[in-house]
């Protein structure tokens, strides 16, 4: 089943904290992700995900709940007119949707995938025009 939502991806700042925009494939980000301010993710290959203190994570916070469950799917590449779409048939890509909730009360998170000189990291972002800090950033492996 796919799922699909639009948005127009214009991040200026896209390559600041995390390095540079980086593309992957699914069983890199299989696994667990963290930061030092204790949020914690986990993305699993069969697309199903689990996070909490996802506010630690997220410049400014969110309106989203601080624990979540749901799927995860890579974007398209953004078209000639910055649309971009989520869908569980991509395999690869250089961001990523987050799901959660019910019908009523869902939330959609990005991921942006970065690639500096301490490896991956994951920048969530609710507004696609936002950014992270370094203190922010998801780096894999680092949840206990």
């Amino acid at each position: 089943m796919a799922m699909v939502a639009v948005f127009a991806w214009a991040c200026a700042g896209c390559a600041q904290a995390g390095g540079e925009d980086a593309r992957v494939g699914e069983a890199v980000l299989a696994g667990a992700w963290s930061n030092a301010a204790g949020a914690r993710l986990r993305l699993e290959a069969e697309r199903d995900m689990a996070g909490e203190h996802i506010e630690r994570a997220l410049l400014g916070g969110t309106s989203c709940p601080d624990a979540i469950t749901g799927r995860w799917s890579f974007f398209s590449a953004p078209d000639e007119k910055g649309a971009s779409f989520a869908d569980d048939r991509f395999t690869s890509g250089d961001h990523i949707a987050l799901t959660f909730g019910d019908q009523e009360s869902s939330c959609l998170l990005s991921a942006l995938i970065r690639r500096d000189a301490q490896g991956l990291s994951l920048c969530l972002v609710e507004d696609p025009d936002s950014d992270c800090s370094a203190e922010e950033l998801l780096r894999p492996g680092l949840a206990t």
